[in-house]
């Protein structure tokens, strides 16, 4: 196969778009709150999404792994394969959603005395956190469902359930916070609401679309204890990888918190936008694993040079424009999450590390979706494991020598890491479509 920047384009751009809108929750939540005016209401959201996220981050796996697998089918065209594909991250999924409920009570405990927040941001994190916590079967299943979907190739269908579910969050925060005076609780129940609708829309275009019929390989679901050390097996690599990445944010969020309640809401605003630029590289990501996996499923090696080189081109184009776009509207992506002064200045002031962002972590986040997309994964946790050794002795040397700016120089280093420790296992990806 002959990919070119067409066929590359017709599946990337939708799940730029439709992965760029997740952020944006995160960011509206922020911006939503903001325009209360107290700082202690940004901090607790920002403090309540990162406990949020680390829950889901965790098994983040979920999604990246089924669209690897997914991919991996569709290149075999092997219907058992694809249904399997399917069912059992699903299976999976919601087991762990359904343990978070239960044992919702110690994730808060936890995570409380990892990040020590002072007592009103705490006090305002717990809303957020007793109603969001009910969203987290609904969560794990989306991820499955739509790492199916973009696995399958099926970008529109992923468009769509993504950006609706993503839309209607965000009018939802506009009513509940702007005018119905809801608060942070509004801010959690409007995401909540929109996690559910995701989901159904999300299995109804599963069934849908699929090109026969699913249930007929329904004991694909079914697994042996063998199937389940397999399953388990194979995600492990990207289950320490996620550890590594959830001890790094927890960190930033951490430290933060202990140089006080205007640098933390700051640095919120800050991760907002980084986590937008991220997102818009996980679209280019998601759209190399899925080409990448199909290359290992048709054992074709040329077609994996093509990711390759059409991968590193994207990059590099979105890392130009990323880059022009924070240094022209820097004054006004502030404004879009709050007016108080002392958060405008801190953030002006730390405004040059996202200059440098693009660069440095471009790379890094799309050629992940190559080694994902293969199955290729033990690089994927080395290299985590040790960019996150390098963020950890900075951020202690750091921080004690330049406060919130050696805090942002450990957390571009991170994102450096996450490309040099990773590029020299390239071969491993290869040698699998031989």
């Amino acid at each position: 196969m002959n990919l070119t920047h067409r066929d590359y384009f017709k599946i990337a751009f939708p799940f730029i778009i439709s992965t760029v809108t997740q952020p944006l929750l995160g960011a509206v939540d922020t911006a939503v709150i903001g325009k209360l005016g107290i700082a202690e209401l940004i901090g607790g959201v920002a403090i309540g999404t990162v406990i949020m996220n680390t829950l889901y981050w965790l098994f983040g796996f979920f999604r990246v792994s089924t669209t690897g697998q997914s991919a991996i089918a569709l290149g075999k065209n092997s219907h058992v394969d694809q249904a399997s594909s399917l069912f059992r991250p699903c299976v999976l999924a919601l087991c762990v959603g359904l343990s978070f409920i239960a044992l919702q009570s110690l994730i808060w405990m936890g995570a409380e005395w990892v990040i020590s927040p002072d007592a009103m941001v705490g006090q305002n994190a717990k809303v957020y956190f007793d109603i969001m916590i009910f969203g987290a079967p609904f969560v794990l299943l989306n991820y499955t469902i739509i790492g199916w979907l973009m696995g399958q190739a099926k970008a529109k269908e992923t468009l769509f359930t993504q950006v609706f579910g993503n839309v209607l969050n965000i009018v939802l925060d506009l009513v509940f916070v702007l005018y119905f005076d809801m608060g942070i609780a509004g801010v959690a129940i409007a995401t909540l609401i929109a996690q559910i609708t995701t989901f159904v829309i999300g299995a109804i275009l599963v069934l849908k679309t699929c090109q026969f019929s699913l249930f007929e390989y329904i004991r694909t679901a079914k697994m042996s204890r063998k199937d389940l050390k397999v399953v388990a097996s194979s995600n492990m690599d990207l289950l320490l990888r996620t550890v590594c990445i959830l001890v790094f944010f927890n960190m930033m969020a951490r430290v933060g918190s202990q140089l006080g309640s205007d640098v933390l809401a700051a640095n919120a605003i800050l991760m907002q936008v980084t986590f937008l630029i991220s997102y818009m590289f996980d679209g280019i990501a998601n759209a190399s694993s899925v080409f990448a996996g199909k290359a290992v499923g048709q054992k074709d090696s040329k077609l994996l040079d093509n990711v390759i080189k059409l991968n590193t081109q994207w990059t590099t184009g979105f890392i130009i424009v990323l880059t022009l776009l924070t240094l022209l509207f820097k004054q006004q992506i502030v404004m879009l999450f709050t007016t108080l002064p002392k958060l405008i200045e801190l953030y002006l002031a730390m405004s040059p590390w996202l200059l440098v962002f693009p660069l440095v972590a471009g790379y890094g986040l799309t050629f992940y979706g190559i080694f994902t997309g293969t199955g290729t994964t033990r690089p994927v946790r080395n290299s985590s494991f040790i960019t996150l050794m390098v963020f950890l002795i900075v951020q202690f040397v750091g921080v004690q020598l330049w406060g919130n700016h050696g805090l942002w120089l450990a957390f571009i280093l991170f994102y450096v890491g996450r490309f040099v420790f990773l590029y020299p296992y390239i071969g491993q990806v290869k040698q699998k479509c031989l």
